[in-house]
């Protein structure tokens, strides 16, 4: 397959590197500190969210241009190569393996390895197993794989058809769900439906329209403007550098009032926070002018092997740190602590570096075989 020269979308490997240490530090073991931040881990997926919708949208652009089609089929396969090695690696793991090596751990949760639990999990629909309480203690993030398969099963299609409705389409995204999601959460108010509270939250927790943000600045990154019936949007309206001091700092203060005022979090996370780090994205990606440059080779690394930091760093916390905890009991706690979390982060890179560098790398190389660019960017 002919290939145009390599594609590089500079400081989104860093960005993403970020993302996978916020998941990772609100995971670490509670402490008053920890605890403040829980919901950083959350945010984190936003991030990655928003990111993969902007990134995968504009690289499919790129792909339109210059071959003047999109290649589903391939486009399918090169998900494929890039999420369900590791993905199916890890369910044959916990589901066949785990209960066997690990019966105690397994015996406090039976009802998460149901035959029911891992045929959702193999389907993608780990929103609904969340939802459940279906999803083993150990691959809870495994949540937003899901999603994020659900969402590129549709979104080559939209990117096909022409500008005008591809917007359409993806408005749609963004403001469908969350509308039905309070028109059911009202009804369900009425009529204290236990069906009705279920298929709300999962609604809630399937992020479609925060990826389909991140798609709406892919494609005004690409096209550098988009017309919404008598209005043209333009990228230059983002890229000043006046707008990117305030929308940084919204986002700062957006995050700091989610960490003092935790009944604001869902509006602040689901509303706000997408719409900010998607201008924040296509200002790093795409804009020269940036005011922030986050390109360095340790976040650059870590982006490069967050996939495994993120599907892994679980593993760690819970399986292989309490091996490490026993030497640790007699330190003070605040040097115990600071010395766990580091015996966390670095064996979470240990094993993300080794998954990633003899494991996914050979299914990465056949990626490459279907791919019309080389990208350094995770694609």
């Amino acid at each position: 397959m002919s290939q145009i020269n390599r594609i590089y979308l500079p400081n989104l490997n860093s960005l993403r590197g970020i993302a996978a240490l916020m998941v990772i530090f609100s995971h670490l073991p509670a402490d008053k500190f920890i605890l403040t931040f829980k919901n950083f881990g959350t945010i984190g997926v936003t991030i990655f969210f928003t990111l993969s919708g902007f990134l995968i949208s504009y690289l499919l652009q790129v792909e339109a241009k210059e071959f003047f089609t999109i290649n589903v089929k391939n486009f399918y396969m090169r998900r494929i190569l890039k999420i369900w090695p590791l993905y199916f690696l890890i369910l044959f793991f916990v589901y066949i393996l785990y209960p066997h090596i690990f019966p105690s751990w397994y015996d406090t949760e039976q009802e998460r390895f149901s035959a029911k639990s891992l045929l959702m999990n193999v389907f993608f629909l780990t929103n609904v197993t969340l939802i459940l309480k279906l999803t083993p203690f150990i691959i809870r993030v495994i949540w937003s794989i899901g999603i994020e398969e659900q969402f590129y099963l549709i979104l080559p299609w939209i990117m096909k058809v022409e500008q005008k409705r591809r917007i359409f389409i993806i408005f749609a995204l963004i403001f469908v769900l969350p509308f039905s999601k309070l028109l059911l959460v009202l009804y369900q108010k009425i009529t204290a439906s236990d069906s009705l509270q279920i298929i709300s939250s999962i609604i809630t927790v399937t992020r479609f329209d925060c990826m389909a943000i991140g798609v709406l600045f892919g494609v005004l990154s690409f096209s550098k403007e988009i017309k919404i019936g008598p209005f043209i949007i333009k990228q230059q309206y983002f890229t000043k550098k006046e707008v990117q001091i305030t929308i940084y700092s919204l986002a700062v203060i957006f995050v700091l009032i989610t960490l003092i005022i935790s009944s604001l979090f869902n509006i602040i996370n689901y509303v706000v926070l997408p719409w900010l780090f998607a201008i924040i994205i296509s200002n790093l990606a795409t804009n020269k002018e940036s005011i922030f440059n986050i390109e360095n080779k340790v976040l650059n690394y870590l982006g490069k092997i967050s996939y495994g930091m993120y599907l892994l760093h679980e593993f760690v916390i819970l399986m292989l740190f309490p091996l490490v905890l026993p030497y640790l009991v007699d330190l003070p706690l605040y040097i115990r602590n600071i010395t766990s979390y580091l015996i966390i982060f670095g064996l979470t890179i240990i094993i993300s570096h080794i998954s990633f560098y003899c494991f996914e790398i050979q299914f990465l190389k056949l990626k490459n075989k279907v791919s019309y660019f080389k990208t350094s960017n995770e694609y």
